[in-house]
């Protein structure tokens, strides 16, 4: 009966009951639109930049730079995980469970615009930038806002239905950016990135509801769906603490050792260098949770198969556009900015070879949250995060901004190796394509530093 089950399965994976079922099938689907949407948005990204910076300074991509950097941060020290919990959870599509989800996502929302605005003094004092305190003010009502989006946007995920989430945030891109480009015309400040954002925040959320799948949201706490998603995403709330203390944080301190107009063009380096890890880490949480969640649930033995091939296809691509970054940025920086942001180039390759170091782990904390390892998953983020901080300080000591981007990157490689002897244990390791992926990091370093 087993060895029925199992094939009954495999087979769901690779046929399905109809091409649309699979769950194959269904990941191709969405990894496609995931693909397109993110290279439009790449696209849109690149061209607003290049407007942008011929009508604002560096200094103000610098102090937006560092709003977000809070903004993010507050963000992420209040996740309770709750979209991970929509998408593993057996309840997931319980419309007193998302209605829960979607009740304490309003509340979050509104703590931490209170938050944002409470601390948007106290940071302008530390950096020493007066303006920080009314950016941070008004910045932070975009969390509010937030905190009203669909649920769907989560249900649409747990069905790997990206089609029209794709279509939601394209459509908010393009508002935000029309609202950008055409405030900066005139305003040529700072304030031209905080007052669009704030607008197209709301336009986003309106544009969600209008498109994706109907659902009747009101208020509601229902005990146990409350219980299921605070005993979740408490491990899921510190990961992404440590997450942002090694993630947006190292900006935070980066931005503590530079000036403004120095930050600024960092900033712009990271848009570009962002581009291959950015997709990857899109296309594993969007499709690899849920994808390693189903193959968990259905049948725990195939997991370990799914997490392979996905991670092998997945590596695979984004590896092809980290050395498509690495050894044409440089360049292309030149051609495309002006010469205040020629420094960029350099920053640039920096960042996407210690990014791509980072890469050669894609799946493995997916894999823990479909177990439902979050406890595991945070255990290893706070490793992370205090490896990264000892590299981006100890490298900007010896070697300056280039020395922090790599003690960065030789953070990102100790780490994989600390996961190891976990993964091993939960005989989901791989670790003759890691050590592979390890080698293509070494060898495209070396073709950088020939090439500069």
């Amino acid at each position: 009966m087993q060895l029925k089950q199992r094939l009954a399965f495999l087979k769901t994976l690779v046929v399905g009951q109809d091409a649309g079922s699979s769950l194959r099938s269904r990941a191709v689907h969405s990894g496609a639109w995931i693909g397109v949407g993110f290279g439009i948005q790449k696209v849109l990204q690149l061209g607003s930049n290049l407007i942008l910076t011929r009508l604002l300074f560096p200094e103000a991509f610098g102090l937006m730079a560092l709003a977000t950097v809070f903004l993010v941060g507050l963000a992420m020290f209040s996740d309770i995980g709750l979209k991970p919990a929509v998408i593993r959870d057996p309840r997931g599509d319980d419309p007193e469970f998302l209605n829960t989800a979607w009740t304490i996502q309003v509340v979050r929302g509104f703590l931490l615009c209170v938050i944002g605005a409470a601390i948007a003094y106290p940071v302008s004092l530390i950096y020493q930038q007066p303006i920080l305190f009314p950016l941070l003010a008004v910045l932070s009502t975009t969390a509010a806002i937030s905190g009203f989006a669909s649920i769907g946007l989560a249900t649409a995920e747990r069905r790997l239905d990206f089609r029209k989430i794709t279509m939601v945030q394209l459509a908010g891109q393009l508002v935000s950016i029309i609202l950008l480009v055409t405030l900066a015309y005139f305003w040529r400040s700072v304030w031209a990135l905080a007052v669009a954002n704030v607008i197209s925040s709301a336009g986003t959320v309106l544009i969600g509801y209008a498109a994706l799948p109907r659902h009747q949201h009101r208020f509601q706490l229902e005990p146990y769906a409350t219980k299921s998603l605070v005993h979740f995403g408490k491990w899921i709330f510190l990961s992404t603490v440590v997450t942002f203390l090694g993630g947006e944080g190292l900006r935070a301190i980066q931005a503590g050792f530079l000036t403004p107009a120095e930050f600024g063009v960092l900033a712009i380096a990271y848009t570009i260098a962002a581009i291959p890890i950015d997709l990857s880490m899109k296309l594993t949480a969007a499709i690899g949770l849920p994808a390693f969640s189903e193959a968990h649930r259905n049948h725990a033995d195939s997991l370990s198969g799914v997490l392979h091939q996905f991670r092998k296809r997945v590596l695979t691509f984004s590896f092809i556009l980290v050395a498509m970054v690495a050894f044409t940025s440089d360049k292309i920086v030149e051609l495309l900015y002006d010469e205040r942001y020629h420094a960029a180039g350099a920053f640039v390759v920096a960042i996407t070879l210690s990014n791509a170091a980072a890469l050669i782990g894609l799946g493995y904390n997916n894999a823990l949250l479909a177990l439902g390892k979050s406890r595991t998953y945070s255990m290893v983020m706070a490793c992370s995060t205090i490896l990264r901080i000892i590299g981006i300080i100890a490298g900007f000591k010896s070697f300056g901004i280039l020395g922090m981007i790599a003690g960065v990157g030789a953070a990102n490689v100790i780490t994989l190796t600390m996961v190891w002897p976990t993964m091993h244990r939960l005989q989901i390791i791989d670790i003759k394509l890691d050590l592979f992926m390890i080698f293509i990091v070494i060898v495209f370093s070396a073709i950088s530093i020939i090439l500069l």
